[in-house]
């Protein structure tokens, strides 16, 4: 049976203004957060540099919560202004309570003063129990454009993290995968329309998320049907990521950021041989100039597969940074990444006691 989709755009409520919500705290909060950085630096890479309205998507939970904090205070205390938010909320009105959700965050949007836009979706045709976990997840992403094209907004911010990346990459290779497969969920695509998705918290962690909310005191809605464990995400998100966690904490983080590798290097076209010119770098996203890099010592020094990332990231901070001075970096044992004369290549030394920019 095929589901159809009827939204009915526009809020059906006036929502009042929340007295439990202190809209100053929580841009203030928002705002003195990392995570800002992280979003602003984001949203720059993925063109979103106008002051234009953009559409946040949010459910009411955690991370949509704090992404929408995020982007009021980036909105009000930057200059110059770099976006004009729109609260996005779809009901998917497949369980009896997720009509309290809207009314939360058209409460939530009243609060930060800023304009709601929402819709209820139709299962009339189909039957709540028969509409799939995938057929609710395309009928949302149908309905946020069709939110995004009445807001005027060309993008959609969607509170996708590395906790769900790290969750997408295990389901994938659980189920074989290939390079573009183990890239996981990509930062921003195409929706249609003229619009499209953007994820700036997506190497943010969850717990430096929940901390945010926390912290601005602002409520949260619950979905229960994300406790669930007879699913393959929710088993893979209560217990195999925390059991792999308890065996190396920051496991999450670490798998994320392989699909971020993955992803450069399956976008990015290889560089040849060093030496290397160093302005050719500045093209490059620094996940992508991290996994070139890597890929080319492991050919000329399989030693250097067993590097760790944070020497990695190293390399990439010394390549993407102004300082003009010469340096190097051990990567493996005699074996270096050097700078110097706007070049850069790898050499092979006497071993020296540690790995660490000279």
């Amino acid at each position: 049976m095929s589901e159809r989709l009827h939204p009915q755009v526009g809020s059906k409520f006036d929502p009042g203004v929340d007295p439990k919500i202190d809209r100053e705290r929580v841009e203030l909060v928002a705002s003195r957060s990392p995570l800002a950085e992280l979003v602003e630096r984001r949203l720059e890479a993925c063109g979103i540099r106008d002051d234009r309205p953009v559409l946040v998507a949010v459910s009411g939970g955690v991370d949509s919560t704090a992404l929408l904090a995020i982007a009021a205070a980036i909105a009000r205390r930057r200059r110059p202004r770099r976006m004009r938010p729109v609260v996005g909320h779809v009901d998917h009105a497949l369980r009896s309570e997720s009509s309290e959700d809207a009314i939360a965050v058209g409460d939530l949007a009243a609060a930060l003063d800023l304009p709601f836009r929402s819709t209820r979706l139709d299962w009339s045709g189909a039957g709540v129990s028969a509409v799939s976990s995938s057929a609710a997840r395309d009928a949302r992403w149908l309905a946020l454009v069709g939110l995004a094209i009445d807001a005027g907004a060309e993008a959609v911010l969607a509170a996708h993290h590395a906790d769900d990346q790290a969750e997408t990459v295990l389901l994938r290779l659980a189920r074989g995968t290939g390079l573009d497969g183990l890239s996981g969920i990509p930062e921003q695509r195409t929706l249609g329309s003229g619009c499209r998705v953007v994820r700036p918290l997506l190497t943010a962690r969850r717990d430096a998320i929940a901390s945010l909310v926390e912290t601005a005191g602002l409520p949260v809605r619950h979905d229960p049907t994300n406790d669930r464990r007879d699913r393959a995400r929710e088993m893979i998100r209560h217990d195999v990521l925390p059991r792999l966690e308890s065996i190396h904490p920051g496991a999450g983080g670490r798998i994320a950021a392989v699909a971020t590798e993955a992803r450069g290097v399956a976008s990015i076209p290889g560089l040849g041989p060093p030496p290397w010119r160093r302005e050719i770098f500045e093209a490059f996203a620094p996940s992508g100039v991290g996994a070139l890099i890597r890929a080319a010592a492991i050919g000329l020094e399989p030693a250097a597969a067993s590097t760790p990332r944070a020497t990695w990231d190293g390399v990439v901070r010394m390549l993407l940074d102004d300082d003009p001075a010469p340096r190097r970096i051990r990567i493996a044992a005699g074996f270096d990444f050097t700078l110097g004369r706007g070049m850069a290549t790898f050499e092979h030394r006497d071993a020296a006691p540690n790995a660490t920019v000279e």
